[in-house]
């Protein structure tokens, strides 16, 4: 067994206390991630396990997708102890989907931002394209909810799929604060009265760059439309392009300052560069041919791991050896998820000649505070 292997099995096991047979394959499947840096099954079964006939890996890495049943909430746990921030946490949520052949992919996650980029907590895959509800985003919601306390939450952001009405009165009760952008249309009103007007009239007067906080002018707090047991704080900007940015929040520490709500928000796009990661820059995600959410959520929780680690050695990369070098036109060249993705991928094809390396880099998961700030 290749050095590498055994020693990710014995973190794995540690941490995690799966069957060895199934966390053994876990070990080769996450170096054949990183040495081909796709999720197509076919090219991952070239490069798994050399001495065994390419078709006979292939199978195995099948039935390990649709036999293993994983403990997400295990699992989740484990991912939240590499995360290098400290509670309370900006909490990041969106979704992103794509088609293989005419079936859709659709994928809801949850993840928590840090630096630019989000680290993946929770996620689930629906069984259908387009949108999705508030019952999904509730259950989405209660799955992080049993991985990370209401009272670890900074704040929940979200983009507009985000504003039923089901949802901000789940958060409400579930005591998560939140700031989620609403639709220019969306009616806003006081919530001592029965009338209530499209948001973007009410924020009409805005000049470019402008902030209006809605509540200063009804003196109470407002509601949204039908989720009228949600006092909400509102607040809207006009952009450059002439826009309007609006957004809905709830018991958001420093809220006196719509600023503050700004700035919260700003870090949705986080979870953005997060699935370009795990897509088109990083495990070229979209090239699985799984079809079935059950067995992509699996998929989804390998390439959590993958990228937690890369993303924690190129932090450490970094601290070590400088930044990646710059472009040009002033921009880093790698992300610093790439700048450790690209270490890795050094070390696991030649762990031979890099063993004390690797071991070193293993730390990452089993003592990650340490790992970042050793000297």
């Amino acid at each position: 067994m290749l050095p590498y292997v055994s020693r990710l099995t014995r973190v794995l096991s540690d941490r995690l206390g799966w069957h060895r047979a199934r966390l053994k394959l876990m070990s080769r499947l996450t170096r054949a991630l990183l040495t081909v840096t796709t999720t197509n099954l076919a090219d991952l079964a070239l490069v798994m396990k050399p001495q065994v006939k390419t078709r006979s890996t292939y199978r195995r890495i099948q039935r390990f997708f649709a036999g293993f049943a994983f403990d997400y909430v295990q699992f989740g746990q484990f991912l939240l102890r590499l995360v290098p921030a400290s509670p309370p946490y900006v909490v990041v949520c969106d979704r992103t989907e794509w088609h293989f052949g005419s079936a859709p992919v659709n994928v809801l996650m949850i993840g928590i931002a840090h630096e630019g980029i989000a680290f993946p907590i929770s996620w689930t895959v629906l069984s259908h394209g387009g949108g999705s509800g508030a019952a999904e985003h509730i259950d989405l919601v209660d799955r992080f909810l049993e991985v990370v306390g209401p009272d670890q939450i900074h704040v929940l952001v979200a983009d507009r799929e985000f504003t039923g009405g089901d949802l901000l009165c789940a958060l409400k009760e579930r005591s998560v604060p939140f700031a989620i952008r609403i639709k220019a249309d969306r009616r806003v009103g006081p919530s001592s009265k029965e009338y209530s007007l499209p948001a973007r009239m009410l924020m009409r007067p805005l000049s470019e760059g402008d902030a209006r906080r809605l509540n200063e002018s009804f003196g109470e707090p407002c509601v949204l439309g039908e989720a009228e047991s949600v006092p909400v704080q509102v607040v809207g900007k006009r952009l450059s392009d002439g826009s309007m940015l609006v957004l809905a929040s709830h018991r958001l520490e420093g809220e006196a300052t719509m600023e503050s709500i700004f700035e919260a928000y700003r870090k949705r796009w986080e979870i953005e560069t997060l699935f370009a990661a795990l897509k088109s820059r990083g495990f070229n995600l979209e090239a699985t041919h799984l079809r079935r959410p059950k067995r992509i959520r699996k998929l989804l929780g390998m390439l959590a791991f993958a990228y937690t680690w890369a993303r924690l050695v190129g932090l450490d990369r970094k601290r070590r050896e400088g930044p990646p070098r710059r472009c040009s036109n002033g921009h880093p060249a790698k992300s610093l998820f790439r700048y450790g993705l690209d270490r890795l991928r050094e070390l696991v094809n030649n762990s031979w000649r890099m063993q004390a390396e690797l071991a070193r880099c293993l730390r990452a998961l089993t003592q990650p505070s340490s790992f970042l700030s050793c000297s």
